[in-house]
C-alpha cells in the first residue's frame, strides 16, 4: 500500500520543463564561431544562420522529457552551409549531463542523417537534422 500511495505522490507532482529551444540556442552561441542560432528566420537575414524548431516529443518518466527538434543550418554555398550542419552536429552529439540556463539535459542525439533541403522562397543553401533531446524537469513546490 505505501509503494502505491509513494508512486502516485511522484505522479501527482508538476514537474515544468524548461525553454530547450533557448537552452539549445544558449549552448550554441560560445561554439559556432559567430554564427548565431534562433527560433526563427531572422530579419534581416544573415548569410549563416541556424534555426531551431520544436517538432514534438513525449515523455519518459515523471521528470524526463524526450523533446524532438528539427535544426536548419544556413549558408551562402552549400558548403558552407554543410559545414555549418557537420560543426553543429558535432556540438550537439556532445551534450552529455548539461546545465543550460534552466534545462538540464542529458543528452542530444541526432536521428537520421543531415539532409539538403534547399529554401524554396530564397533559394538559399539549407540543410536540416532532427535531434532528439533527453531533458529533466524541475519539480515544483
Amino acid at each position: 500500500m505505501a509503494r502505491c500511495r509513494r508512486r502516485w505522490e511522484v505522479a501527482k507532482q508538476v514537474v515544468l520543463y524548461g525553454n530547450l529551444t533557448a537552452a539549445v540556442i544558449a549552448y550554441l552561441r560560445p561554439v559556432l564561431g559567430g554564427v548565431l542560432a534562433y527560433p526563427s528566420i531572422p530579419n534581416p537575414r544573415p548569410s549563416r544562420f541556424v534555426q531551431l524548431t520544436p517538432s514534438g516529443g513525449n515523455d519518459l518518466s515523471v521528470v524526463h522529457d524526450r523533446a524532438l527538434m528539427m535544426v536548419d543550418s544556413w549558408g551562402s554555398t552549400l558548403v558552407e552551409a554543410q559545414d555549418l550542419a557537420q560543426l553543429v552536429r558535432a556540438h550537439l552529439t556532445a551534450i552529455r549531463g548539461d546545465q543550460v540556463r534552466d534545462v538540464l539535459i542529458h543528452s542530444a542525439k541526432p536521428i537520421g542523417g543531415v539532409v539538403f533541403v534547399p529554401d524554396p522562397e530564397s533559394d538559399t543553401p539549407r540543410y536540416r537534422q532532427n535531434f532528439q533531446f533527453v531533458t529533466r524537469g524541475n519539480v515544483l513546490g
